[in-house]
């Protein structure tokens, strides 16, 4: 399965309300051709997505086709905890080339790409405060992650080695 973004649903990044993330007092590192790869989705297009969503987000759902890892620590308390997530999220997700959509709830949805996600990983998940969803738009894999700082991931079986 397939999922399609209408691309006249992607709003400005300026307008979406985790967009402070991205700015360059937040994150002096991303670069403008960088911030162009996150695509926020309106309201409307992202309750249409969690309709989708929320059928991955039942572990039912996923048994048959799908294998899971084990918890994996998501921590950020220093920089070698966050490039150890980096790396098992770029070894695990290897064989994946897809864009992804990540939900933090049903009208609070974007689009980017694995590797702006991986490399920005821990702008979009905040330890704390965000239970977010993560799925690639192929349905080759998802990321469940909590805000106590671990993440599992799901890869389709014929993908898993």
């Amino acid at each position: 399965m397939n999922i399609v973004i209408n691309d006249k649903e992607i709003v400005p990044l300026n307008e979406f309300e985790l967009g402070w993330r991205f700015e360059k007092t937040h994150n002096p590192n991303i670069s403008e051709s960088e911030k162009n790869e996150i695509q926020p989705l309106s309201e409307m297009e992202s309750k249409r997505l969690n309709k989708i969503i929320q059928y991955f987000e039942q572990e039912n759902n996923l048994r048959e086709k799908y294998t899971q890892t084990d918890w994996i620590s998501a921590n950020t308390e220093s920089d070698e905890k966050i490039e150890r997530f980096k790396k098992n999220l770029e070894i695990l997700l290897k064989s994946c080339d897809e864009d992804l959509i990540l939900s933090w709830h049903r009208n609070i949805t974007l689009k980017t790409t694995k590797e702006i996600f991986t490399k920005y990983w821990s702008d979009f998940l905040y330890p704390s405060s965000d239970d977010v969803t993560i799925i690639s738009s192929k349905t080759n894999w998802i990321i469940f992650y909590r805000h106590f700082e671990v993440a599992n991931i799901w890869k389709k079986n014929d993908l898993t080695q």
